[in-house]
This record gives C-alpha cells, structure tokens and sequence, in this order.
C-alpha cells in the first residue's frame, strides 16, 4: 500500500485506498473535476474532455481513499471509433492495427496535489493495464505523453517511442507516442481493482 503525502493528524492519511472504474454520472463527474483541475493547472486546454467520460469502449478508474477521488485514468479499447490518439498518430496505430493487434490507449490521468504518491500512480496505471487486457482482450498499449514523461513511462513499463513530437490539440500540448505489447509488459501479478 501506498501512504499519500499527508500529515498523520488527517484522517484520509491512514484509510486505504480503493481502485473502482466509475460506473455512474457522479463518479464520471467526479473524474472529470480532478483531471480539469490539474489539466487547467499545468496550462493545459480542457474543453475535449467531457466527451472522454463514460464514453463506449472506454472505462475511467479511480483511486478513493476516505470517500475522496485522489487519482484517476481512463482506458479505451480500440473500435470503429477509433482512438484519441488516432488525432495525430493514426499511421503509427494503423502499422500495430494491420498486425491484428488490439490496440488499447491511457489518457486523462491526473492526481489530487496533496495525494501525490509514486506507489500511488503504480497501482493505478498498472490496474488499467489489467483491465485492458484482460476484460478487454487487448494486446497492445499505446499512450501519448508530453515529452518530458516519456523516460517515466520508458523506465517504469518497459514503453518505447513509436510516434515524433507533435502538438496534441486536446491538451495543447507538446506529445510523444508511446507502445508497449501486454505480452512483454512489466505489470503487478494482480489487480489493484475492487468490486
């Protein structure tokens, strides 16, 4: 378990937390503050978003501890839809797609400041991972992130670069594509997830 960086008198520093995927309008709601909220912070544009949760083919996780969304990060299965990342990335996605892998991406991830925990993120990311391939049957990730990022999520996961820097329009933003197959993935041996 992880311990957020919070003063021992807080009560919310000793509960434990809980990943759920949202399943109701509150909980998408709720999702949709905290990324908004830390997105708005960092200078990031926000107006896409609300369109990103509770969509089809698409499932936002959040990790609560005391009754509060102290993280989250959606996950989305490929379809005839599409993928966020299709935006600037199609012919990137396109190669993995005619290979017959099933394309599942990471977006909109974002942390409550007083909750930042490395542990934390982990848990989190590495739920997401769970649930795309095994609800979703995916075989493969891709996630764009700003520049920056990329040596986290190349250290941590085993991620490579697949995709030049390009300006995400969502965001407005700087990004990078990232890829990594599930069969090759460094992930916790159980989910993180709660019914």
């Amino acid at each position: 378990m992880f311990t957020p960086a919070l003063g021992s008198s807080n009560p919310l520093a000793h509960s434990a937390p809980q990943i759920r995927i949202a399943g109701t309008r509150f909980e998408h709601a709720v999702a949709e503050q905290l990324v908004r909220l830390r997105y708005e912070r960092r200078g990031y544009a926000t107006a896409t978003f609300a369109r990103t949760f509770g969509a089809p083919n698409r499932s936002t996780l959040i990790t609560w501890q005391g009754g509060m969304a102290v993280a989250t990060l959606t996950v989305g299965r490929d379809s005839k839809d599409g993928l966020l990342a299709d935006t600037l990335y199609r012919p990137e996605i396109d190669r993995l797609r005619d290979l017959g892998r099933i394309v599942c991406e990471a977006s909109a991830l974002a942390t409550h400041p007083a909750f930042r925990s490395t542990e934390m993120l982990i848990a989190l990311f590495d739920s997401a991972l769970h649930h795309s391939r095994d609800v979703w049957g995916g075989s493969d990730a891709v996630i764009e992130v700003n520049p920056r990022h990329a040596p986290y999520y190349r250290h941590r996961f085993g991620f490579e670069q697949i995709g030049p820097l390009r300006q995400c329009p969502r965001v407005n933003a700087p990004a990078v594509l990232m890829h990594r197959a599930f069969d090759r993935l460094q992930i916790l041996p159980r989910s993180h997830l709660r019914d």
